[in-house]
């Protein structure tokens, strides 16, 4: 529980630092060194978990089909984490919760490319709840957390849900694990940069 947690966390923050070393400092090789991380902790916590695979697999391929795999760190790391995943193997896991995830990954991609817009144009304080919705990308978050949720009604009733595959219960909590880290990563991205 606490390995899957920390994995979860620490590859939300260095998938954060990867992103902004090339976005806000054009640093290539230390984008790619925290990329390198990123998928190494994706893959430890990915070899012992069905959902976190579904959860990382998903986020890549809504990420390519959003066209936002658009630099040498993100497509090195892309090539890296599937190629490993494929030699190390990983969990099974559902395909329909797979697809359910890459549908609500690729909407956070768009809509957060949106709220971005309207930021720029300086809008955001009046937005409201959508804005902060794909602001803060929630509908994979949304959709992790009622698979778990469902995961945790057949864990408890069995019944007609023991023929189908759900999250565990924990994966929200993980889930929120990484997000929380991505965010605290973004807020002190600054500082990480100097450290470095």
């Amino acid at each position: 529980m606490i390995f899957e947690f920390i994995c979860y966390s620490l590859c939300g923050f260095f998938m954060k630092l990867s992103d902004e070393l090339v976005d806000e400092k054009n640093n290539l090789y230390l984008a790619v060194f925290t990329g390198v991380l990123c998928v190494i902790f994706s893959l430890l916590v990915c070899r012992i978990s069905g959902d976190a695979s579904c959860i990382f697999l998903s986020i890549l391929i809504a990420t390519a089909l959003a066209s936002k795999v658009d630099s040498v760190n993100h497509i090195l790391s892309a090539i890296l984490f599937v190629l490993l995943l494929i030699v190390i193997g990983f969990p099974s896991f559902s395909w329909y919760a797979l697809v359910l995830c890459i549908i609500a990954a690729f909407i956070d991609e768009k809509g957060n490319d949106r709220s971005d817009e309207i930021e720029s144009g300086g809008l955001s304080s009046d937005m409201g709840l959508l804005y902060k919705f794909f602001k803060y990308r929630y509908a994979l978050k949304v959709t992790v957390f009622v698979l778990s949720l469902l995961g945790l009604c057949k864990l408890l009733f069995g019944g007609f849900l023991s023929n189908f595959y759900f999250f565990s219960p924990l994966t929200i909590v993980y889930f929120y694990g990484f997000d929380l880290a991505y965010e605290f990563a973004d807020l002190i991205f600054d500082r990480c940069y100097d450290f470095f």
